[in-house]
């Protein structure tokens, strides 16, 4: 008996499905065992608490992600370890470079004598506000300046992908009100670093510290207040001890490096190391823009839970400035005794700043 033809075309339908479901494990096999699982282990000293740890893992790590499945020949597979787990606080740069991690994020501030140059927003305050221009400027000047990016590679075994910050401008939080820049003098003020000697010269005691330790710092009377930035103000509950943020701006800062280890970096797939460094600069202008979208705020909810922001007078910054020690100059001579352009550096930087019209308040390369 013949088949009728609506019978013959409902068993091609089926055979051909019948085929498709059993090709249909055999591809994606095949997909797999292409597919190259590239292990990394990423490290902080700061929990994702810290917005730079927050934006690397919700948009750096997942934009990496979304490249390589694109053509699907790569995948990471990441090891998290932030908040001290591999490295304490100032431990990043040594873990990275013997090889304990991959890729992390280098807090430069702990470090003024092994990777000085990362340190010029610190050196220059009363610049500038704007911390994408300070982060691209800064990456600028790597580009420009080889052998920065070469100081990383050889001294400390690393490759540099970018620089980046989530501070728009420093502040001073104390516990109890000032408005009178004499009222500094005597008090003790913990800080990173370079940001010490902010208070320095209007007579206060600087008291070496991390963020993470501030709050405990104020609470226990061993410091009357602290060197911070109204974003952090607001994540590590600052108002609470120091509910009076004194509105110097000292300006922006990149206090971050991005960095991998060189031998992890040498080893991978080309295709996996351009989206590695290209999608590194895009978290800088990422950061940068969520650091912007939290500064203001954070302003609001300082005051919100109670605190309060005291203004200071132009003549009142201007003095501030003027008692600082011109910390521009010596970190350029520091980078000259390097065998590094110091000075030119400083100088193509303070250009770029006054090229983008930047508020200023003391030109720290035209002095001495």
């Amino acid at each position: 008996m013949s088949m009728s033809p609506s019978l013959r075309r409902l068993g091609r339908v089926r055979r051909a499905l019948f085929s498709a479901i059993c090709m249909a494990p055999l591809v994606a096999g095949g997909n797999l065992r292409a597919q190259e699982v590239v292990p990394l282990t990423v490290i902080d000293a700061y929990a994702p608490t810290a917005l730079w740890v927050r934006v690397f893992m919700n948009y750096y790590m997942p934009e990496v992600d979304r490249r390589l499945a694109e053509t699907g020949n790569y995948e990471i597979d990441w090891n998290r370890a932030f908040g001290g787990t591999v490295a304490k606080t100032g431990g990043v740069l040594e873990a990275l470079q013997y090889g304990l991690a991959d890729i992390g994020i280098i807090t430069s501030p702990f470090h003024p004598d092994k990777i000085p140059f990362f340190n010029i927003s610190y050196v220059t305050p009363l610049v500038t506000a704007d911390i994408g221009l300070v982060a691209r400027t800064v990456d600028e000047l790597v580009e420009k300046y080889p052998e920065l990016r070469n100081l990383m590679l050889e001294d400390y075994n690393q490759v540099f992908l970018t620089a980046a910050g989530a501070i728009d401008t420093y502040q001073v939080l104390m516990s109890e009100r000032i408005t009178d820049l004499e009222q500094f003098r005597g008090t003790k003020i913990c800080g990173v670093g370079l940001n010490l000697r902010y208070v320095q010269g209007l007579g206060a005691a600087a008291v070496s510290s991390n963020l993470g330790d501030f709050y405990n710092n104020i609470s226990t009377g061993l410091t009357e207040g602290t060197v911070a930035w109204a974003e952090s103000a607001v994540a590590y509950k600052l108002y609470e001890v120091a509910p009076y943020m004194i509105d110097i701006r000292l300006g922006a800062v990149t206090s971050k490096v991005i960095s991998m280890n060189r031998r992890t970096y040498d080893k991978l797939p080309e295709e996996v190391r351009t989206v590695l460094v290209e999608v590194a600069k895009e978290y800088r202008d990422e950061l940068a823009r969520e650091t912007d979208r939290r500064a203001e705020s954070s302003r609001h909810e300082f005051e919100e839970q109670g605190g309060e922001i005291v203004p200071l007078t132009p003549e009142q910054r201007k003095q501030w400035a003027d008692s600082l020690p011109n910390m521009a100059l010596e970190w350029a001579d520091d980078l000259e005794e390097r065998g590094l352009p110091g000075r030119q550096i400083l100088r193509d930087y303070m250009d770029i700043m006054r090229a983008n019209n930047q508020p200023i308040v003391r030109h720290w390369d035209r002095e001495g």
